[in-house]
């Protein structure tokens, strides 16, 4: 190989540990990866000590500016040095090793089997070396990212899992040379460098996967602070949105509830079910006071009736009535909170008993919070997916067979007793077994009304009349 290793182009560098030759090799190879993780450990000392932020590290900066100067001056040398040595020791290690292969006299054969294993001893000692240089560079690295610049964490995490995997290469390639040799004083002396090593690694990798973990999490916490404030901002209120418009928010808010679960929920749910929870939003992402209370009656329409739901925006709080059933509350919760996304002015607005039952309103505002509530509770995807669980198929028709499956014995009597498509819809959404199988009814399963359930079974076209 002509020319230093380090003296390439990058394209040309990458060629050459792609192209099958027994050099650059794997500890070349890991050497580099050190050469890289020194350089993003420099890279954050260097933003830490900007000054703009250098104030803000003061403390730790006398450390970050020590690891930085042992990089340059010795680690990062140190590194160069090996990466081409590696390649030129091991080069002569195959060379001889092919010449042996080629040789037909047993004496050159055993005497170039010799030469061979005697250069095998310096090849297996600069891996180690690069080990010992990577596996300080991962403690620097997890230093760094402990109280370097928190906006370059994602370098520092690169530097500490790039050192995590050279030292794992390089015992890779210790564990492989040594298996060429018998015990000596040589092997034991370089085993029990090994052993130390590999605890140093044992515990650097645990480290980093803390500190992924932890770089992982501090992000997602942003990500979700960005999510709240985009819910927050109003952008929704009194705009004309189509009925695709109120799913597509109540999608974004099912996926923020799923995506960011572990940041949200104090018990986190197992399934996408479990996140169909209007309180949660309320509370946790729109910041409202949420509760359930008596909240007396109150003139609908010329009538009375019992408040069902109550919305103050100005004050931030939502109340459902203790007095109706789960599913009701359920509904009525989901439709406020349609209303404390879509619309402005909202003081002290109550609303009568809802349970999804009624696909119409005069009132575009109760209509709007009322497909929402739809939409939020029993989305799409979902739906379909638990439908086709319970009755076996992805669209139920009356026909012989399925009458049956339902344990009914004739279809005209069935269709007598369902009426019309509506009717078939309500008996789906509250059938408790199919082939012999019983189960929670589908409206169970999504905490509503047979009545709701029903006419999301109609408007996804899972049924034929």
């Amino acid at each position: 190989m002509d020319g230093k290793l380090l003296e390439l182009h990058t394209n040309e560098l990458l060629k050459k540990f792609g192209m099958g030759n027994h050099k650059p090799g794997s500890g070349s190879a890991a050497a580099f990866q050190g050469l890289l993780s020194a350089q993003l450990i420099r890279t954050v000392i260097s933003l830490t000590n900007d000054e703009k932020r250098r104030k803000h590290y003061l403390e730790w900066l006398p450390e970050l500016l020590k690891i930085n100067s042992e990089i340059e001056t010795r680690i990062y040398p140190a590194l160069e040095r090996l990466c081409e040595e590696d390649s030129i020791q091991f080069g002569k290690y195959i060379t001889l090793l092919r010449e042996r292969d080629r040789e037909t006299n047993p004496q050159r054969q055993l005497e170039l089997d010799r030469q061979g294993m005697k250069e095998l001893i310096p090849a297996t000692e600069i891996p180690l070396e690069i080990a010992t240089l990577c596996l300080k560079l991962g403690e620097f690295a997890t230093y760094v990212f402990d109280h370097g610049c928190k906006a370059a964490r994602g370098d520092a995490t690169v530097a500490l899992n790039g050192a995590v995997a050279s030292v794992a290469g390089c015992l890779s390639i210790i564990d492989l040379n040594l298996s060429k040799f018998g015990c000596n004083d040589w092997t034991l002396k370089i085993r029990l460098k090994t052993e130390e090593l590999r605890d140093g690694w044992s515990k650097l990798a645990t480290d980093s996967s803390d500190r992924l973990m932890k770089f992982e999490a501090s992000m997602r916490e942003k990500s979700l602070n960005v999510e709240i404030n985009e819910i927050q901002s109003g952008r929704w209120e009194d705009v004309r949105l189509s009925d695709t418009d109120i799913e597509k928010v109540a999608r974004q808010l099912q996926n923020v509830l799923w995506s960011y679960r572990d940041h949200i929920w104090g018990e986190v749910p197992d399934n996408q079910l479990g996140i169909l929870r209007p309180e949660i939003v309320i509370e946790k992402i729109l910041g409202y006071k949420f509760g359930y209370a008596t909240l007396g009656q109150h003139t609908f329409d010329g009538g009375v009736s019992e408040i069902a739901g109550q919305i103050d925006k100005k004050q931030k709080t939502i109340f459902i009535s203790t007095r109706f059933q789960r599913e009701v509350q359920n509904f009525t919760a989901a439709h406020e909170l349609g209303h404390a996304l879509f619309h402005k002015g909202m003081i002290l607005h109550r609303d009568i008993p809802l349970d999804g039952s009624t696909s119409h309103s005069q009132d575009i505002r109760e209509r709007q919070a009322n497909k929402f509530a739809a939409f939020f509770l029993m989305p799409e995807k979902q739906v379909r997916i638990v439908f086709q669980e319970l009755f076996l198929r992805e669209r139920f028709v009356i026909n012989q067979n399925t009458v049956f499956e339902l344990g009914e014995h004739s279809v005209s009597d069935f269709r007598a007793r369902c009426r019309n498509l509506h009717g078939l819809a309500r008996f789906l959404a509250n059938v408790e077994s199919f082939r012999g199988r019983p189960f929670n009814s589908i409206s169970k399963v999504f905490s509503v009304s047979v009545g709701a359930m029903a006419i999301r079974l109609e408007e996804l076209d899972l049924i034929e009349f």
